[in-house]
Formats: structure tokens, sequence, C-alpha cells
């Protein structure tokens, strides 16, 4: 079986789209197959030695990037070298396969919360994702709640998505604190003690809410730093002013992009960790953090309470009094920390990528034998 992968989020900094295909790829190189070869394309040149090296792949760059050329001439192109059993899209189905077809789409944050946005964007996913997810042959997603909302936006049959949840990497695990304490002051300027968020710097996040929570706190903490690690994306501008008007620019670090070779470093060195998303499909940093043994809070109304179920505070990420509160339960309760972080230990441990490669393997091959 020949199976083609758009692996064009990596090298990407896109997070956690970046994060599923390594580790996708990862374990699909290592999970026994049966003879099967995977054609991955690319885009960016520094992906390339992050794909690792297997005899069941054949790296294609695909040039040039634009997703205006890749997606409806030069995938088309590929597909007529390469005879692919299946193709395995990132959202978008491209035009003229001559395969099946599977598409991942973690969510469709886009159809409910259009502000977060840009229009164009918007449009773009809302006329062509939605065209993608009934043309495809099957779909992957990333939890329970992304499959029941895809279904129902969508108008698609549920048996046509299959569930495969993400899980953190193998250099997520407890670690000595001081000493990811002094790397992260060596290597960033980071002093400790602090609060962590990691993840795109942009609306949907939540983060003016959290910053708003946090200034209610600042004269009640020690000495706790809040730090964002994440690439600044569409309307992050805002987030930074709103942080100058609650004059807490001593108070909060923005990190930019941080490699995921760092991450587990960030993790172990913070008191605690904020994720406090609007909406997400899966919410991979919550089980990074959880897999670090940090207790963690992060917000319901979406796939998060799903993915953290009894091991996380969840709190209501549309209230800033409701975060606020939460902030002061976790610091201000040593015990909750410490029984938050040893539950999220548990919880961490059920969720794994190479499950994740399994069952996807296991789509290709049904669709493959599928008439």
């Amino acid at each position: 079986m020949r199976v083609g992968i758009d692996a064009h989020a990596i090298g990407s900094e896109q997070s956690g789209n970046e994060t599923y295909y390594e580790q996708l790829l990862k374990h699909l190189a290592s999970i026994p197959t049966n003879g099967n070869r995977y054609v991955i394309y690319y885009t960016n040149p520094a992906a390339a030695g992050r794909i690792p090296a297997s005899e069941k792949f054949c790296l294609k760059r695909l040039w040039p990037a634009t997703p205006f050329w890749r997606v409806p001439v030069g995938f088309p192109l590929e597909f007529r070298i390469d005879k692919l059993d299946v193709f395995h899209a990132q959202y978008i189905i491209p035009p003229f396969c001559n395969c099946k077809t599977v598409t991942t789409i973690p969510d469709i944050a886009y159809e409910h919360y259009p502000e977060f946005f840009t229009a164009f964007y918007r449009l773009r996913s809302q006329a062509l994702i939605r065209r993608s997810a009934q043309r495809a042959d099957h779909i992957i997603t990333v939890s329970d709640y992304s499959k029941n909302d895809i279904s129902t936006t969508y108008q698609v049959d549920p048996d046509k998505i299959t569930v495969t949840y993400e899980g953190a990497g193998p250099d997520f695990f407890p670690r000595d604190k001081v000493q990811c304490q002094e790397q992260v002051t060596r290597k960033y300027g980071i002093k400790t003690p602090f609060l962590l968020y990691v993840g795109r710097i942009q609306e949907r996040k939540n983060l003016r809410r959290l910053l708003s929570a946090y200034a209610r706190l600042k004269g009640e903490l020690a000495d706790e730093k809040l730090v964002l690690v994440g690439k600044k994306d569409w309307m992050s501008e805002s987030i930074e002013e709103h942080l100058k008007a609650l004059d807490l620019e001593d108070a909060v670090v923005f990190t930019g992009y941080v490699p995921s070779i760092d991450l587990p470093f960030f993790y172990n060195a913070a008191e605690a960790f904020v994720y406090p998303s609007v909406f997400e499909g899966f919410g991979l940093p919550v089980i990074e953090a959880m897999a670090c043994g940090l207790p963690v809070l992060t917000s319901y109304g979406s796939s998060l309470e799903e993915v953290a179920g009894d091991a996380a505070l969840l709190v209501d990420p549309l209230s800033e009094e409701a975060m606020a509160q939460g902030l002061r339960k976790l610091l201000g309760d040593q015990s909750l920390r410490l029984k938050l972080g040893r539950a999220g230990l548990a919880r961490s441990a059920t969720f794994s990528f190479k499950n994740t490669a399994e069952q996807t393997a296991g789509v290709y091959e049904r669709l493959a034998g599928a008439e």
C-alpha cells in the first residue's frame, strides 16, 4: 500500500499541527506494517531534518510552498506520478485525487468563533474544509467533541469519522525542578517562580481574560510572573495592548516560539500551567503539562474537559472572576497542586501518539482494502 501524507505543517512553527504530524510520522516509522510505503510531501526545507529516516518513507518537497499552488496544482501533479492508494490531507482535499482520501480536521473553531480569525481564513475554511469533509472517504479528528461537532455542523455520517487522541511525546516527563529552572533562566533569561501558558498568542486562547485575572491576583502573589510561550498570531497586538493597559509589562514575559526540545524544561520549571482557551479540538499542551507532573487549570465548554477529565481545575473561560478564583485556589493550596500533579501524570499516561499512529494506519488499510 502506498500512502501520501501532507506534512507541510512540519517546520511551520504552528504548534499543535506541527507536533501532530511530527509525532505521527515518527510512530508510523516505528510500528510494524504490512509492507506499507509512505510518500511524505513537505514544503519547509527544515522539515527534512525533522522527519525520521525510514525505508518506509520517500520524501518529496513541494515548491512553491503557497497553498494556492500546492493544493490545486502541486498535489494533483504528484498524484499522477506516485500512484497512491490513499492520500492523507491536512484539512483540505486537493482536486483530481485518483485514490482514496482521508483528512485530519482537529476542530472547526472558525464556524463558532469567526471573530478569532481573519475574514479570508474564515471564508476559505468554511468553504473548502466543509467541502473536504463531505468529499473525503474518511475523516480523522482528535476528540469526541470534535467528532460530534464536525458530524453535526457539516452533516457528515459519524461512522465516517475516527477519533485518534493525541499524546505527549517521550521528552515530557517529570524532571529535577531546580535544574530545569536554571536551564530556563540561563537560556531564556526568565527568573522563577512563574505560571506558564504554552500555545499560539492569539485571541482564541483567551489570553486577555487571563491577563485580567492575573492582574486581580497580582497583589496576592509572591513573585510569580506569567510566562506566555508561543508564536504571535493574528490579533496578538490587542493582547499586548491589554497588557500595557493593565500595567503588567514587568510581570508578563512573551518568549516567542520555543522549539519542542526546550518545552519540557518550561513545564518542569513552572509552578502551575494555565490554558484558558475558549475553544479547542484537543489542547495538546494540557497533556504535555500533565505528563511533566505540573498542576493544570483549564476551561470547560469544548474538548478540554474531555481531555483533562478530573485531573485539572476547570473554570468558565468567559469569566475573569472565575479564572481569578481558580488561580487563587490553585496557588494558595499546595496539597491541591500535588493532588492535581499526581492525577495529571496518571491521566496523561492514557494518551499516546503510538496509539494515534496505529489507529491512523488502520484507517489507511481499511480505505485501501475497500472497494
